[in-house]
């Protein structure tokens, strides 16, 4: 429900935050920030910056085509977004990983599981990442699409619109770049602690990995409850 048209510039930039805000925790980024991060500290800068590059430009275009198609565009992503199957399964599929997590594999289900665990991430596959993550989540970002509207329904010059659309892409992703401005600041404390991390991590790889399926499975949850709650 759009306010009315008469709202001033401010009123409308308050309103934009608070949905900017709302969209800031996104599971999927965080989960492949905090991998990184344990996984490849060295390599954080190059592997999330392209992660990101590839989530926030599909945001970017599919805001444009937005904010220049009209209602049409959203009315067909909203839905996507209502479509019970597509948000159920999101919440059952992360139950079940979340189950998972909590069992105790057989000695030769071990050896496979470790043998799935990826020692490293190259530009191509953090390109194939993160086109994945846009295309689960993008149809929970319903803050974001309001926000364009807003933006056409009040008549936003073209100019202006398009650097608050930049700017909302941009706070959307703030978690993970503090974490990369962490990294690069305090480079050695934050490899330091994340060494006593991996070592532990490193003592029980099942667990860890049982861990990480855990990760992913309240990440499927989370997306499939927003979508349902939106």
């Amino acid at each position: 429900m759009m306010p009315s048209s008469l709202i001033d510039i401010s009123t409308a930039l308050i309103i934009i935050s608070i949905c900017a805000l709302v969209d800031i925790l996104s599971p999927g980024v965080l989960a492949v920030t905090a991998y990184l991060l344990l996984t490849q500290p060295n390599q954080l800068s190059s592997r999330l910056l392209v992660f990101l590059s590839i989530t926030q430009l599909g945001y970017f275009v599919m805001g444009l085509l937005l904010y220049f198609g009209g209602e049409s565009l959203l009315t067909r992503i909203e839905q996507l977004s209502e479509i019970d199957f597509i948000n159920w399964f999101y919440i059952l599929f992360g139950m079940v990983l979340v189950l998972i997590s909590f069992s105790k594999p057989k000695d030769t289900t071990k050896k496979r599981l470790i043998s799935i665990i990826p020692t490293n991430t190259t530009i191509k596959g953090m390109i194939i990442l993160g086109s994945i993550v846009f295309l689960i989540e993008f149809v929970t970002a319903l803050p974001y699409f309001y926000s364009i509207l807003l933006m056409d329904h009040l008549a936003i010059e073209p100019t202006p619109s398009i650097l608050i659309i930049t700017g909302y892409n941009l706070v959307m992703v703030l978690p993970s770049l503090l974490l990369l401005g962490v990294n690069i600041v305090l480079k050695d404390k934050l490899h330091q602690f994340l060494n006593k991390i991996r070592s532990k991590l490193n003592e029980a790889p099942i667990s860890s990995l049982l861990v990480a399926i855990g990760v992913v499975g309240a990440v499927f949850f989370n997306i499939g409850l927003r979508g349902i709650l939106n």
